[in-house]
């Protein structure tokens, strides 16, 4: 079936709307509760078959009794807005992704008969956190799925373009914390005590050493501290400071050899400033590797389209969880350009913004995937 941009914009009020609605109810990791009710009800108030609703996050199916079923993917979730975590926002885009697989769904379920295949929609929440993909598995929402597709505005390249990636695309996460426990001192007199924020500010230049001197150098790997936790007052060395970070890798190797040698370095700290310490590693997510056949398959389908294929893609530290996903089924996880200026924010920035026309741009991506699968 043949889709056009000019047939979703009749739409676009409606889709605006529904957009708009999302960003004022946005909502953090497993706390998706508005969100959820607001989609299920949208879901139903149009005839679309649900097939297990939880608490945060859903799936359905729109079955036609074909062989092949074939799974489209939005993440719900939100991220805070303030360093107290009280105000959340889409700073992330994710209320795009989910409005364009809602309406999608609607155009899909209103053009059924030219479908070939079984559509599985999957409103995952989680994301921000890489577990809400493991969660919905758990559910069951890749029971019978032959294939997936994801996508994520990349504000990176223009409106109207898309980036289509085979093989290794994002890498593998692991969130840490670790906490270093010695004896408080007045700050006059270090020697009576523990400096546990000394120590702690060796240990994270011991650790970017694993990174350039004992992994191989054309291996990707990086290890970032990002929060720290510790002291009362300006005069007293504290008898505790915490430290979290997070670690990205591709090959199960480097990660080995980042987790050995943190725990060395570690080690290391503790002998020399007679401390003690606590190390602590969240699994984290796997590396995305896009199915090189899909891939392949997908150039093909966008070839001739209204979206300009970009092959300026390449592998990047961050991270998805949408990798699950591709453990279970093959498929691909695509970037489609948001940009509509020099200056576009970047993603997880306070000055995020996301245009409804690339919410067209989503949903025509879906629909190009959908019917043509």
């Amino acid at each position: 079936m043949e889709i056009r941009l000019k047939d979703i914009l009749k739409r676009k009020d409606e889709i605006k709307t529904t957009f708009e609605e999302l960003a004022n109810i946005a909502e953090p990791s497993f706390k998706e509760f508005k969100t959820t009710e607001y989609i299920v009800e949208f879901l139903e108030k149009n005839n679309i078959p649900i097939d297990v609703k939880c608490k945060t996050g859903c799936f359905g199916t729109i079955d036609i009794g074909a062989k092949k079923t074939v799974a489209l993917r939005a993440d719900i979730d939100a991220l805070p807005l303030d360093e107290k975590g009280k105000q959340f926002a889409h700073l992330c885009g994710h209320n795009g992704h989910t409005a364009a697989l809602m309406h999608t769904l609607i155009i899909l379920n209103k053009k059924i008969d030219s479908l070939k295949c079984n559509i599985r929609y999957i409103f995952q929440p989680a994301e921000e956190t890489g577990t809400g993909a493991l969660f919905l598995i758990e559910k069951g929402a890749m029971e019978g799925v032959d294939e997936i597709f994801g996508l994520h505005g990349d504000p990176n390249n223009n409106l109207g373009e898309i980036s289509i990636q085979p093989g290794e695309l994002m890498a593998g996460s692991s969130l840490f914390k670790i906490t270093f426990s010695g004896n408080s001192t007045h700050a006059a007199f270090p020697h009576k005590g523990s400096d546990v924020i000394i120590a702690m500010s060796d240990y994270i230049n011991l650790c970017q050493k694993i990174i350039t001197r004992f992994k191989d150098p054309v291996e990707e790997g990086v290890i970032s501290f990002c929060k720290v936790n510790g002291g009362s007052a300006p005069n007293i060395l504290p008898s505790s400071v915490s430290l979290e970070g997070t670690f990205r890798f591709f090959s199960t190797n480097v990660k080995e050899v980042i987790i050995e040698k943190m725990k060395e370095a570690l080690f290391t700290v503790e002998k020399f400033y007679k401390i003690s310490t606590d190390f602590r590693i969240e699994k984290g997510t796997i590396p995305l590797i896009n199915s090189k056949e899909l891939s392949e398959a997908l150039l093909h389908i966008f070839e001739n389209s209204e979206l300009k294929i970009i092959c300026n893609s390449r592998k990047m530290m961050g991270s998805e969880d949408f990798s699950y996903f591709l453990k279970r089924a093959p498929g691909v996880y695509l970037k489609v350009g948001i940009a509509t200026s020099d200056n576009q924010p970047p993603l997880h920035n306070k000055n995020f913004s996301l245009s409804i026309d690339a919410v067209i741009f989503y949903i025509y991506t879906f629909l190009k995937i959908a019917f043509n699968r």
